[in-house]
């Protein structure tokens, strides 16, 4: 069969006898349909090869990722097929092969595969591409042709799909050493620092393969405002190869203002990429668009070097609140558009940095977040452009427009509000803008509306949180409806509730903090070792290309730090939760009507056993009446362990219903707790005026057997 799939065309008289042998085994109407089939058969001349690949039951590799010398075996299970071919195609580093290249559809070397044994399924065929083949940083792309009983050629993957076959050679990601500013008069900034391997594979890296022309022009030589993925390449993650992806910048505005470009990758309809988290967890869905952030703030604004701890860190508040927002995770960007790995100067070779990978909001968003199939619409001064279209839902937005119609409404009343907007999710999303500060939402953006089709009820998703975690950073913090819904007295009250929970739980000095720790070591060095944050400050703070923009500059990393490094950076962010917590606490719940938090003490038999935990609570009378207790009990931990993330006090294991304030003991459950855990039980009360006070100090206790 030729290289591009195409097979000689069969005479008409042949198809004509086909059609006269059929007649007597079919019905008319089946005759028809087979006719019309036929038609467009006979007509495509020469006949392209045949999408079915139902002939190839599985083909792997091994190793999955090899390295430099090391033999590949490649083993296909085959059905209803005579002969197969192993079809290859090197793809040498700083040599990349888009699929348009004419040298793509010619250079491929032909190796016939050895039948190894019949199975249950079919028959194995195996072929070996030898040592001498597998050299670091090398591409193999692969196919499997084949011919039926009836001669007819078969190839897989179909050479009109998205991809091949592949493996990518690769021994490890290597030292590093550079300067921070290799240039400088100054000796500190020029002498260079060695960062050892330990330090270079902090974080899992994602490799990027590409022509070095393709890949500037879509980082700086065309700055396309589009949505076009005008280049393709390969990513490799993990050692899984997604050949033919397309990529492009990514951004509105200032989309190409930093020069350490945001990214974004399309896997395309057939490719899956299963993510790992920041402490080394898979995620149940898998995403087939990667988006990523340049991790580099805007250079006017004074926080460069935060190195996307604003986002990482405020999309998981978001999360732990109770709100659907992007998972992330840290990687190193490897680009291989040369044939050098590790060239003498540093502003070359694979390493390009530290991003940050954001989840896309789509409807694989909604899956992972638990949420149901419904319309993803992303705001935009207003108006909204449908990014996932639920099942059974509308396509015209007219759901869309039927709802800001709607609020826009004079003084809608509280059912309408009750029905339509989820205000639960709404305070805790309210709550957390107010936290960080993520005020850049003014302008009718930078959040997602989703329409709960089993509810009918609309949320709020962030998105873009970058301008966060100081006040000086861009925005109003208006939103369609802090007014119209915080400005009622009723719904107010119910929101101060809210936040003042979170303040108690989460975002205070020590459990925002904590959360902080455990983000900064992910990127941050232990103990003054090398980090990646460094390596990345060293790669981008003086890198020529940063001369550009305004909003890029040089020399810009750790100017809001009085250390001048990352660990600085940290401590401003924990400085900030104190700082934003005592002016939440001053001007957003200045309440003093709320009642007093009651005192709580373990009732119950010494040791905490599991199965046998009491509580009771002292309450103080307060400006109104009580109406009701609450009780609940959160698992905290001192650090990460066994890989996981820490557990936060805000994700409750147990809460009681509303009880009546009687002050008797509440009995925790059994099989609530884990002997040998850490919990914490607290209560809080309500006043007859809906009123909730903060949560008590908690009982702190490890659960015995």
């Amino acid at each position: 069969m030729p290289e591009s799939g195409v097979a000689k065309s069969r005479p008409v008289c042949e198809i004509t006898s086909m059609l006269w042998r059929l007649v007597s085994r079919v019905s008319w109407l089946g005759f028809y349909c087979f006719l019309l089939g036929a038609a467009g058969f006979a007509a495509d001349t020469p006949k392209r090869q045949s999408a079915d690949e139902s002939w190839l039951i599985e083909v792997a590799h091994q190793p999955k990722q090899p390295r430099s010398g090391e033999p590949v075996k490649i083993t296909a299970e085959v059905q209803n097929v005579t002969a197969v071919t192993l079809r290859y195609q090197i793809v040498e580093p700083g040599a990349y092969l888009e699929r348009k290249d004419a040298e793509y559809a010619t250079r491929w070397v032909s190796v016939p595969m050895t039948h190894a044994k019949k199975s249950k399924r079919g028959e194995s065929f195996v072929a070996e591409l030898p040592s001498n083949l597998q050299k670091n940083r090398r591409l193999v792309r692969y196919r499997l042709a084949a011919e039926d009983a009836d001669a007819h050629p078969r190839t897989a993957p179909d050479p009109r799909g998205e991809g091949n076959f592949a493996y990518f050679v690769y021994d490890g990601i290597p030292a590093w050493k550079a300067a921070i500013n290799p240039k400088s008069d100054d000796p500190l900034l020029r002498s260079p620092l060695n960062f050892p391997v330990e330090t270079m594979r902090q974080v899992q890296a994602y490799h990027l393969l590409g022509k070095k022309t393709s890949i500037e022009n879509a980082t700086w030589k065309e700055e396309a405002p589009g949505k076009e993925y005008k280049y393709t390449g390969t990513l490799v993650v993990d050692g899984e190869v997604f050949d033919h992806i397309g990529y492009r910048a990514r951004g509105g505005v200032w989309r190409y203002a930093m020069v350490k470009n945001m990214w974004k990758f399309d896997l395309g309809k057939d490719h899956r990429l299963v993510t790992r988290d920041d402490f080394g967890q898979t995620r149940p869905v898998s995403w087939n668009k990667v988006d990523l952030r340049g991790c580099i703030q805007q250079g006017d604004y004074g926080y460069r070097g935060e190195q996307g701890m604003f986002e990482s860190v405020g999309f998981r508040l978001f999360n732990l609140a109770g709100v659907a927002a992007p998972f992330t995770q840290w990687i190193q960007l490897r680009v291989i558009d040369e044939a050098e790995e590790n060239p003498v100067d540093q502003y070359g070779g694979d390493f390009w940095g530290l991003y940050l990978a954001i989840e896309n909001e789509d409807g694989r968003f909604l899956k992972s977040h638990e949420l149901p199939d419904g319309n993803l619409y992303k705001m935009e001064g207003g108006g909204g452009e449908l990014k996932h279209h639920g099942g059974g839902m509308v396509t015209n937005r007219s759901d869309l427009e039927q709802f800001v119609a709607g609020y826009a409404t004079p003084n809608p009343n509280q059912s309408w509000w009750r029905a339509n907007l989820n205000l639960p999710a709404y305070y805790s999303y309210r709550a957390i803008c107010e936290c960080i500060h993520h005020y850049d939402i003014g302008d009718g953006k930078n959040y997602d509306f989703f329409h709960d089709p089993k509810t009918g009820q609309w949320q709020v998703a962030p998105w873009d949180i970058d301008l966060t975690w100081a006040d000086s950073m861009y925005g109003t913090g208006d939103e369609p409806f802090k007014q119209l819904v915080l400005s009622q007295p009723t719904f107010r009250l119910e929101y101060q509730n809210r936040l003042r929970e979170l303040r108690d739980l989460l975002f205070n000095p020590e459990q925002a903090g904590q959360l902080i720790d455990d983000y900064a070591r992910v990127i941050g060095g232990a103990n003054g070792q090398p980090a990646i944050a460094e390596a990345d400050r060293r790669k981008w703070d003086f890198h020529p290309m940063m001369t550009r923009s305004d909003k890029a500059g040089q020399g810009l990393f750790y100017r809001a730090a009085p250390t001048k490094d990352f660990a600085g950076m940290v401590a401003r962010m924990k400085d900030y939760v104190r700082a934003r917590g005592a002016w939440i606490d001053e001007n957003l719940l200045s309440d003093a009507g709320v009642p007093s938090a009651p005192v709580v003490a373990f009732g119950g038999i010494a040791g905490f056993p599991a199965d046998g935990l009491r509580f009771r609570a002292m309450l103080s009378s307060g400006t109104n009446a009580l109406s009701s207790i609450k009780w609940r009990l959160g698992e905290v931990s001192s650090g990460p362990a066994s890989g996981a993330a820490r557990r936060y006090e805000i994700t409750a294991l147990w809460e009681s219903g509303e009880l009546k304030p009687t002050g008797e003991e509440v009995a925790v459950p059994s099989g609530v707790v884990q002997a040998g855990h850490t919990y914490r039980a607290r209560a809080r009360v309500r006043d007859t005026t809906g009123r909730w006070g903060h949560w008590s100090a908690p009982v702190e206790f490890v659960a015995g057997k």
